[in-house]
């Protein structure tokens, strides 16, 4: 089998087609063929010293007594070869002088780097900015105080963690350092990555070889505040961020518990028939033999035709994986045993486990090809859970971890093993080049609170410094605070990556007979088992993370190709404002993609009037506040708003850039699952308000392969230019391959806009091609199936302008909250007699737009006129009402539901006050 499994590598090694800064080196099974070596034209050698120009700001700075220089691959640089920036260099009075066109290096001659010059005082390395800018000066040894961080291996143990590597740098959890990374980007306008720790590979970066053989190496990033052209020069040199599967994209599922084959079909089940999307279902360490934590064999107990198991959740459209504790190594009682003993030569004849190792090649290529390859079929990818610390397997420890190793072998497996799928691991963070292996995974939530959900945003969008944008959380809640459950998944339907888990927090002693689950260290995960005021928010969430497929793959792509997270800190967009750098572990705001910013709420509600306040800035430029559609003016020079508002627990906090346009697709009732990996069918564009014209790519492929690396994708492009009575949008695709859709239907959203008097397609009138949607204000067009090989134009017209509808959708939902809420103790105004009744007539306005928008447009052009003065009568009856307590217990359950039965504060009167007082027309 040793012999097969050789012959398997050395027979599958191919070039890709590389960008175009790659010259391309050995083979390799990363995901591409980098190559290590720099070009002679871009190296200067000094005596001991040697500097290689990567980019006009980048600067690799090695110093090696032997004046043998490391040219391998190490874990975190794959990829010296760059085109050869233009620079100039000098020796003059002992002193060598690099510059380029935005840094200049200086050197003195026969120094180490952290040697004193002569005179005491100088260091003598220094570099310098050519041009004016954020960068000024940086010298070897040099504190920076403003790096802007980066992440660490997981939250296991920890709970709100410090993410300063000086601070954290003793830490351990279960024998393993945290492996803490400063930030590539810092308001001092530099960072330094020190290559020297990591370990060098062998060609191709396939094994490891040994320790960096230089005595210093260095490479500064001198970029200023252009903090994304620092992530997207380390990525051209420490490898890009793969494109990981489309259906990671969607929603997860796992639970620590003894399913069976029936119970994962159950748990399916529940998720179509509350019509709930569901892309990946992952199983937990109950799904092998339980001789130990680790295991790579079905428990046939549990699973007696895995086939049946796994091969139904394949042929429904989800996507699978499994835990594993590699630790342990192969017990005696695994199906493979005999193959492994014999693949690796290992003493078999006592049935004694063969130990785990990720320094012996033969053990691990043997692992995955023959242990793994005996249940590929069913699993699809891997969780790779707890490794008991730093140096099992046979590491050195450090740098030389099985946390960052076995998330390499995992994900360059497929390339490896002649597959033509992604490599895709759920796994913790190994230092830096751990971006080329995602997603991460955090750990075990410590504990379940408020603070622990608002340090998750900060961690994630901080981890972006270091390229690592997809960190996957566990999300879950306690049982005994369903606000706070429903808080943690609407920020994962806006994180990295969606997945609920439950670490078996629902089962044993959280377990009470005949009653619900109590406690804040039990957990919930399942949503349906939550009254209807939390299910169905949450219910809204992951329909809005299936929808935003499209745009979520957009970033997907921008990570590949810039090195851009998906999760992203306002700074990247904003360095030179100070508000940008507000976010804290305590609260945080963020770019999702390149058009939306969240501020997620963290925590809890007002008791009474279940409202939570949050203070958020805006940036400048126009932004629609898409929970009360309303447009933000701001100065497109100036320093941008703050917003303090109170926000239902319906609502998520989110901003699109004015002008913006964010592709979807349609989630359809009755078909939820798997529908992230499928192909775009038909495409959705909203388009939002605050600019005359707008656009947006839309990248699409297969989706699975790596085919894009060849060129096998397709970009849709939309475009849409306004006048004031006016739209014309149109959208084309360019590229191809094998799955993209020959022909699909387009619609398209116009959010803030009245009903059109007219609408063409490619030149045609419809008249039954629109709908409008009051509640929202949006026009919602759709076209026929059209050939995706043409261009498709969409021409509107209009009668009027939208200026009197900004703010309106926020005042016809809090109208409805407000009246549904006093509807629950019979106290609305006119809800018993002919005396007011403001509200309950405004609450309806919304929904009757929907009618007269096409059906009485005289009616709807008054009902528009007259909300502002109609919303304030609302308020003013409402104000006048007294307040209505509802501290009875009884009436809480019957208001609010059962559990959880918490005594409560709750005032009706006051709430529906609230609702009302946030809204400004």
């Amino acid at each position: 089998m040793t012999g097969v499994v050789i012959a398997v590598l050395s027979g599958i090694l191919s070039h890709d087609v590389s960008p175009p800064y790659l010259t391309p080196g050995p083979p390799s099974y990363e995901l591409m063929d980098y190559n290590p070596v720099a070009s002679d034209t871009a190296v200067v050698t000094a005596g001991s010293a040697r500097f290689t120009v990567l980019t006009s700001r980048m600067i690799r700075m090695e110093y090696s007594s032997t004046k043998t220089f490391e040219d391998r691959p190490t874990l975190a640089i794959l990829n010296r070869n760059l085109p050869t920036p233009s620079f100039t260099h000098e020796i003059a009075n002992g002193i060598l002088t690099i510059t380029t066109t935005a840094i200049k290096l200086s050197y003195t001659l026969a120094l180490k780097f952290d040697e004193q010059d002569v005179s005491g005082f100088s260091t003598p390395l220094i570099v310098t900015n050519v041009t004016p800018g954020a960068f000024t000066e940086w010298h070897y040894g040099k504190a920076d105080p403003d790096n802007l961080l980066g992440t660490i291996k997981s939250l296991d143990q920890l709970g709100v963690e410090p993410l300063n590597c000086t601070e954290n740098n003793s830490t351990r959890v279960h024998g393993e350092s945290l492996h803490c990374a400063w930030g590539l980007v810092s308001r001092s306008g530099w960072a330094v990555v020190d290559d020297k720790p990591n370990w060098a590979l062998t060609e191709g970066a396939e094994w490891w070889d040994s320790v960096n053989s230089d005595d210093q190496d260095l490479y500064i990033l001198a970029h200023g505040h252009d903090y994304k052209g620092a992530l997207k020069e380390f990525s051209m040199i420490s490898g890009s961020v793969p494109m990981f599967p489309r259906y990671a994209l969607g929603v997860w599922y796992t639970r620590w518990y003894d399913y069976n084959n029936l119970d994962v079909k159950e748990v399916v089940n529940r998720y179509r028939e509350h019509n709930l999307p569901l892309d990946v279902y992952v199983t937990d360490m109950n799904w092998h033999k339980k001789d130990n934590w680790g295991g790579y064999t079905f428990d046939p107990n549990l699973y007696p035709y895995p086939q049946d198991t796994f091969g139904w959740l394949h042929s429904i459209g989800l996507h699978t994986a499994a835990n594993l504790h590699d630790a342990n190594g192969i017990g005696s009682y695994e199906t493979m045993y005999g193959a492994m003993c014999k693949a690796t030569g290992a003493d078999c004849s006592q049935n004694k486990s063969i130990q785990f190792s990720i320094v012996n090649k033969t053990y691990v290529y043997a692992l995955e090809d023959i242990v793994l390859g005996a249940v590929d079929e069913e699993l699809d990818f891997y969780w790779i859970d707890w490794q008991q610390g730093g140096t099992q397997g046979g590491a050195a420890g450090g740098t030389q971890n099985p946390t960052i190793w076995t998330n390499k072998i995992r994900v360059t497996d497929p390339k490896r093993q002649g597959k033509s799928k992604r490599g895709l691991v759920l796994a913790r963070w190994g230092g830096i080049g751990a971006h080329r292996y995602q997603v991460g995974f955090s750990g075990d939530v410590n504990p379940m609170s408020w603070d622990t959900l608002a340090y998750q945003p900060y961690f994630s969008l901080t981890a972006s410094n270091v390229l690592y944008g997809y960190w996957s959380h566990d999300i879950e809640g306690p049982a005994d605070d369903h606000e706070m459950y429903t808080r943690w998944v609407q920020w994962a339907a806006f994180s990295g990556v969606l997945r609920s888990h439950d670490r078996g927090m629902s089962g044993g002693s959280c377990a009470k007979s005949g009653g619900p689950l109590m406690g804040s260290s039990c957990s919930i995960v399942r949503i349906w088992e939550t009254p209807d005021q939390f299910y169905e928010p949450m219910r809204e969430a992951l329909l809005l993370r299936a929808k935003m497929v499209p745009y979520i793959y957009n970033a997907v792509r921008a990570s590949h190709t810039d090195g851009l997270g998906l999760v992203r800190p306002m700074y990247y967009e904003y360095p030179e404002l100070d508000d940008a750098y507000n976010s804290t572990p305590a609260a945080a705001q963020y770019f999702f993609g390149e058009d939306l910013f969240v501020a997620p709420v963290t925590t809890p509600s007002n008791a009474t009037t279940l409202l939570a306040s949050t203070n958020i800035w805006v940036p400048p430029g126009t932004w629609y506040d898409l929970t009360f559609g309303q447009l933000i003016e701001n100065s497109g020079d100036g320093s941008g708003s703050w917003l303090s508002r109170d926000w239902d627990l319906t609502e998520i906090p989110r901003f699109v850039r004015g002008g913006a346009v964010i592709p979807m697709i349609p989630v359809a009732l009755g078909d939820t699952i798997g529908v992230a990996a499928r192909q775009y069918t038909d495409l959705t564009f909203s388009i939002f308000p605050g600019a005359a014209s707008g656009s947006c790519d839309v990248y699409e492929d297969d989706g699975n392969s790596r085919a894009y690396l060849t060129g096998a994708f397709a970009t849709t492009t939309a475009t849409f230019t306004s006048t004031e009575t006016s739209l014309t949008f149109t959208v084309s695709s360019n590229g191809t391959y094998k799955e993209f859709p020959s022909s699909r239907p387009y619609t398209i959203l116009l959010v803030l806009q009245p009903p059109p008097t007219e609408v063409k397609v490619n030149g045609v009138a419809c008249t039954n091609c629109w709908t409008y949607d009051g509640p929202e204000l949006t026009v919602s067009i759709t076209t026929e199936t059209l050939p995706t090989s043409t261009v498709c134009t969409i021409q509107v017209t209009f009668s009027s302008a939208a200026t009197e509808l900004s703010g309106l959708k926020g005042a016809f939902a809090r109208a409805n909250l407000a009246k549904k809420n006093l509807d629950m103790t019979r106290s609305t105004p006119g809800s018993h007699n002919t005396q007011g009744g403001i509200l309950s007539r405004f609450s309806s306005v919304g929904d009757g737009l929907s009618y007269s928008a096409s059906s009485a447009r005289t009616d709807y052009d008054a009902a528009v006129s007259s909300a502002p003065t109609e919303y304030a009568a609302a308020v003013a009856e409402i104000n006048s009402m007294k307040g209505v307590s509802t501290s009875d217990e009884r009436l809480r359950a019957l208001v609010d539901g059962p559990p959880p039965p918490v005594p409560s504060a709750l005032n009706r009167v006051a709430r529906a006050q609230a609702l009302l007082a946030s809204v400004k027309l």
